[in-house]
């Protein structure tokens, strides 16, 4: 090992567990979401883009690129995720990494970092394993409300055209309508229960979802639609499937 590399990872080791709290302890900021979702990603010539290619959670290995001290510095991170459909992003790996606690690691190595512009977080979503099923269309609703709601996240880039499959259309048309020029208002999860409330055109309304296989029955809402945007009239219940429900 060369005496760079050793340093490397010695600064490494040593910063990780800085990250690992500054990961806990920082909340996202934004509040208004104009535009949330965009359709490619582009780049203004005069800005220098971070970009990394997240597989497999290696986060230590992609340290190094916030803190190099010969590398440029970066106006923004733009985060390339495979989304595998397979996958709940409600899953822990090593018993902590679920979906939600990867973004806040990069959030926290962003604003730690002297390389980067601090909370300009991209998202580039490439999906996988688009076969429709219950469970994949459930997962790939999440996948966008947890980045929402942490937020942390400037923009989430998808290929609208590349979502071939007529189900997973409607449920990202349905959510991009709720969602854009929409303002965060909380997130609230107790136990299995997880709720974002947000307000758009003076109306308060509630995404909720569980994260078991129980249901709930759900009163005192004015309108509930489900994941597609179809209004429910009766035997209303909270389930792993997201649902819309407005305010009185």
């Amino acid at each position: 090992m060369t005496i760079n590399k050793l340093k490397a990872y010695i600064h490494t080791f040593l910063i990780y567990p800085l990250i690992f709290m500054f990961s806990y302890l920082l909340k996202g900021r934004k509040e208004n979401y104009k535009k949330f979702f965009q359709n490619s990603f582009k780049n203004s010539q005069n800005e220098n883009i971070l970009t990394l290619n997240i597989e497999k959670f290696d986060f230590k290995n992609k340290i190094k690129y916030f803190f190099d001290k010969d590398s440029l510095l970066f106006d923004k991170t733009k985060i390339d995720y495979l989304l595998d459909l397979n996958i709940n992003p409600e899953k822990k790996e090593i018993r902590i990494f679920d979906f939600a606690k990867k973004i806040d690691m990069l959030y926290s190595v962003s604003m730690l970092s002297s390389r980067v512009s601090n909370d300009n977080l991209l998202l580039n979503f490439k999906i996988i394993n688009k076969e429709f099923n219950v469970e994949n269309i459930n997962n790939f609703l999440k996948y966008f409300l947890i980045a929402y709601l942490s937020r942390k996240i400037d923009y989430v880039f998808i290929e609208k055209d590349l979502i071939k499959n007529e189900e997973f259309l409607k449920v990202f048309n349905a959510l991009n309508t709720y969602l854009a020029d929409s303002e965060f208002i909380n997130f609230s999860s107790s136990k299995d229960l997880n709720v974002i409330t947000c307000k758009k055109n003076n109306k308060k309304f509630d995404i909720i979802w569980l994260s078991s296989n129980r249901e709930i029955e759900l009163t005192d809402f004015k309108k509930v639609y489900d994941k597609f945007g179809n209004i429910l009239e009766k035997n209303i219940k909270i389930t792993k499937s997201p649902i819309y429900a407005f305010h009185e």
